[in-house]
């Protein structure tokens, strides 16, 4: 049976080294989880345990953060690689910018440390956050605004598949199994980015709104991925014994 072309996108996974399945997991993830969020946040039953553990410090901020965290790590071990074995410098460039963001978006998400240790804000620090807490993304000018932020992620990761068509980029170029989880992240971002300058419906407004964390979560998610493959793909190109289908 002929498989259509979005099939045939999800399906291409020779330069990553996995399984067919393990692609289509991959694909289908995001979408089942979005579906279930949004199922826990409109059902009476769940309501308040979706709201539970979106709140800050709880279940989804810390699963972002140590992905963030993990994502990063990975990357930084991906950009000394490809230093190490003579790829060109603009591409670790980009893994090392990519990774140090993660991490830095990682620790924003603690607070730097805060909300694990406990330790007291600089009252200059604190006069100007939002929050009182040691973030930047508080700060005047950029809290409350993340929604650009996350949406340009999203646009960001789709346009990065078009990198395939050409060599000298495709090592960077957005594995075509993760456009799913672009395509959820926007499908959240937008309508949150709209409803910043018109208001749909009170209670709409409120769902979206409590979609934040969840929002991070994705993003967090999907960046992990992205090295992941990347990190595979390039160990196939370079002919790593350990590279096969998992």
């Amino acid at each position: 049976m002929r498989r259509s072309g979005w099939l045939r996108m999800i399906y291409d996974t020779s330069q990553f080294g996995i399984a067919r399945r393990t692609a289509v997991v991959i694909a289908v993830f995001p979408v089942a989880l979005t579906a279930l969020m949004a199922v826990l946040l409109t059902t009476d039953a769940t309501r308040g345990f979706a709201i539970r553990i979106s709140r800050e410090n709880s279940v989804i901020e810390l699963v972002t953060a140590g992905l963030m965290l993990a994502g990063g790590v990975l990357g930084l071990a991906l950009a000394s690689r490809m230093k190490a074995r003579g790829h060109r410098r603009w591409a670790w460039g980009f893994f090392l910018v990519f990774s140090l963001g993660m991490l830095l978006v990682g620790m924003e998400e603690l607070a730097w440390g805060q909300k694990l240790f406990e330790y007291g804000t600089p009252a200059l620090l604190a006069d100007l956050n939002q929050q009182q807490e040691m973030t930047l993304h508080n700060l005047p000018g950029i809290h409350g605004h993340s929604e650009v932020m996350w949406s340009a992620f999203g646009i960001g990761g789709l346009l990065g598949v078009c990198f395939k068509r050409w060599r000298a980029f495709e090592k960077i170029a957005t594995p075509t199994v993760l456009i799913p989880w672009f395509l959820m992240i926007l499908a959240v971002t937008l309508p949150a980015v709209w409803i910043e300058f018109d208001s749909i419906e009170r209670r709409v407004d409120l769902l979206i709104n409590r979609l934040d964390e969840f929002t991070e979560m994705l993003i967090a998610m999907s960046g992990f991925l992205f090295l992941w493959l990347c990190a595979r793909r390039v160990a196939g190109a370079d002919g790593d014994k350990d590279f096969s289908n998992t």
